[in-house]
């Protein structure tokens, strides 16, 4: 059997939500930051994952999934026998994932929620420069979510 994993972000929803005054599409850049630390969670599991082939190492991934209200990382080993893999001595009652993949998640936990709470902020203050330039509040998330470039200009300039 596979193995697949939800993790809802419900804090980053939260955030963002607090943040914007209301909930919002998560951002690009804060995408970005999600997809950075869901990269570095699987290179833990797959540096720990025994090998003998290295079939069911490498198929470890993770899918994002951006929408407020389901924010979340779906980590997943497609490989049919991924859920009974165990450490050497160890027996498939005890399937390595089941500790593996909680402690890779624990390890990522708060770096990402320090980088993707950052982001929000830098997001925030460029739609907020937006808003003060004229833009509609509207037309100035946007603006920020269509060219995340924007985030980065009005972090810079009014950081």
């Amino acid at each position: 059997m596979a193995v697949e994993l939800l993790v809802r972000l419900k804090s980053i929803e939260d955030y963002i939500k607090r943040q914007h005054g209301g909930p919002r599409p998560i951002a690009p850049r804060e995408l970005d930051q999600l997809a950075h630390w869901s990269d570095r969670m699987l290179e833990y599991i797959k540096s720990r994952w025994p090998v003998d082939t290295g079939t069911s190492r490498d198929r470890w991934t993770y899918e994002l999934d951006p929408s407020f209200g389901r924010i979340g990382i779906r980590i997943e080993n497609p490989m049919y026998y991924a859920e009974w893999v165990h450490h050497r001595g160890g027996s498939p009652e005890t399937p390595l994932w089941e500790t593996l993949v909680p402690e890779a998640f624990q390890l990522i936990k708060e770096p990402m929620l320090v980088a993707v709470r950052n982001q929000v902020d830098l997001t925030e203050r460029a739609i907020s420069r937006r808003r003060a330039s004229g833009v509609a509040d509207r037309r100035a998330l946007l603006d920020i979510l269509s060219d995340p470039e924007l985030s980065d200009i009005f972090g810079g300039i009014f950081g």
